[in-house]
Order: structure tokens, then C-alpha cells, then sequence
């Protein structure tokens, strides 16, 4: 059965004069995350354990960057900008910069782990607001961390092609990953005011029983990111899963498999 629901995402975003735009996961952290510092004798040194489903704190030294830095009516006009790029291919960028006191300064940004990934690598850019950009990406292989699953099961996959796999077996008790591509319902895609002003809903239940929604994706600027949300699945035989996505304008659509929704077979527990 399909139960209707709008879920829609607005999310407020702020840009730092001279520093290029967040795109999606950077901010100021708390302090109590991991640590990624990419100092400025050129060392990346890692303090903690990256975890899938967790923060990490990037810490980048602009000394690592000496082009396309430039200055007009004293005050610099130049930012660098972090990106992240995960297993399956999407990327966020975040700040590394901020102007203070008409001086571009380094700033720490929180950046998100999708609960989906194993390994996360980095880049980085500056850019001034004449069209100069320069990189810092290992001669273009980029920097590479490995990531803490931490007990986390198998993921479930439903790619930007419309496909669907799983990594793994999947055993009552576990806790799974959904990794959903928002490209899959993209005819609801909305925006108002440079924001997201739509959202995409996951359903499920075990053995046709009560049904169970969170959110499959997170605002990302004007478009949506994967949530990649963790299940913790319940003792039956099968997992069904299945879409929704609304809009403010009243778009809605599923993505059920054409109505049949999908379905994964749940083994007995393995402990």
C-alpha cells in the first residue's frame, strides 16, 4: 500500500564575501569530530576515525595555495573552496576560507560521511573574482581516506540509472544503509528563493506490516543530496522499499518499481 506524505526541504544558505559559495556540507565545527589537517608543509595528517554516518573536520592551510590570490580596494578578493568526493562518484564542496577584516582567512568546515561510503578523497581550489583558479589535488589524484563502516550492513544502491543493487546479504538485525540518487525523481525537482523546495520520502515495512518513512535525501543547495538513512531491520522474510517525492508546487511521483515497490529477502540473524 502506498501512503502519501509531502516532505519538503528549505534550506537557508549564507555565502562569506571573497570566498567561493558552500555548496553542501561545510560550516564551522564543533570541535569534537575527527580531524583531516592538510597543513602547510604539505603533510595531511588524520587525528580520530573517520565513521560512515559521521562528521569530519577539515582543517586546510592557505599557505598551501599561493595562486590567484589578488586584492582590490584593500581588501582581498580571493577564496578557496574544499571538495569532497565519495564512492560513488558525488561530490560536496565547502569553504576553507571566510573574509575577516578584508583578509581572507582559513576556516575549519564539518563535512558529512554518507553512511554509504567506505573512503572519502579531497581537492581544493582558489579562485579570485577575476577568473584565476588553481588547484591542490595530489597532481590530480586527490587525497584518499579510508572510512569506518563501524558495523554498518549492507547498502542498498538505487543508482542515477535506475538501477538497483545491494552489497550484501541482509540479516534481521542489521543495520543497512539506503543510498537513493534524487536524479531517479528529478520531475519533481523545485526551488524557491536558490532553495530546495522539494523533497524525496523512502517507505518501508517488513512482511506487508506497518509501514515506516524517513527521509532518502537532503538539501544540497538548489537540488538534493542522498540521506543515505540507516535501518535497522526487524525479524521477517521481506524487505519491501519504495519513493516519493513532492514538491511546493504540488509535483508528485513515485518510484515503486511501477507499483510491485522493491524487495529484498531478509536471512535470519546471523549472532
Amino acid at each position: 500500500m502506498l501512503r502519501a506524505s509531502l516532505v519538503v526541504f528549505l534550506a537557508a544558505c549564507a555565502t562569506n564575501p571573497g570566498s567561493p559559495s558552500n555548496g553542501g556540507g561545510g560550516g564551522k565545527a564543533d570541535g569534537s569530530e575527527p580531524t583531516i589537517t592538510f597543513g602547510a608543509d604539505w603533510s595531511n595528517k588524520v587525528s580520530g576515525t573517520l565513521l560512515a554516518g559521521s562528521p569530519v573536520r577539515v582543517r586546510y592551510s592557505l599557505d598551501r595555495v599561493q595562486s590567484c590570490r589578488g586584492e582590490s580596494n584593500n581588501s582581498d578578493v580571493w577564496g578557496a573552496t574544499g571538495y569532497a568526493v565519495f564512492d560513488d562518484g558525488t561530490q560536496t564542496s565547502f569553504a576553507v576560507s571566510e573574509l575577516v577584516g578584508g583578509k581572507t582567512t582559513a576556516v575549519d568546515a564539518e563535512v558529512e560521511l554518507p553512511a554509504s561510503s567506505s573512503s572519502v578523497s579531497f581537492y581544493f581550489t582558489a579562485n579570485n573574482e577575476w577568473g584565476c583558479i588553481s588547484y591542490d589535488s595530489n597532481y590530480g589524484n586527490n587525497y584518499a581516506f579510508a572510512v569506518d563502516r563501524h558495523g554498518l550492513g549492507a547498502t542498498l544502491d538505487f543508482g542515477e540509472d535506475g538501477s538497483f543493487a545491494q552489497t550484501d546479504a541482509v540479516h534481521a538485525g542489521d543495520k543497512i544503509v539506503v543510498h537513493y540518487a534524487p536524479q531517479r525523481l528529478q520531475q519533481c525537482q523545485a526551488q524557491s528563493n536558490e532553495m530546495a523546495a522539494w523533497g524525496i520520502t523512502l517507505h518501508w515495512q517488513v512482511d506487508g506490516g506497518e509501514v515506516h518513512d524517513t527521509y532518502a535525501a537532503r538539501p544540497d543547495g538548489t537540488f538534493l543530496a542522498p540521506a543515505d538513512p540507516v535501518i535497522t531491520v526487524p525479524r521477517g522474510h521481506d524487505l519491501a522499499l519504495w519513493f516519493e517525492a513532492t514538491s511546493v508546487y504540488g509535483c508528485h511521483a513515485y518510484d515503486s518499481d511501477y507499483g510491485a515497490n522493491y524487495h529484498v529477502a531478509i536471512a535470519a540473524s546471523v549472532d
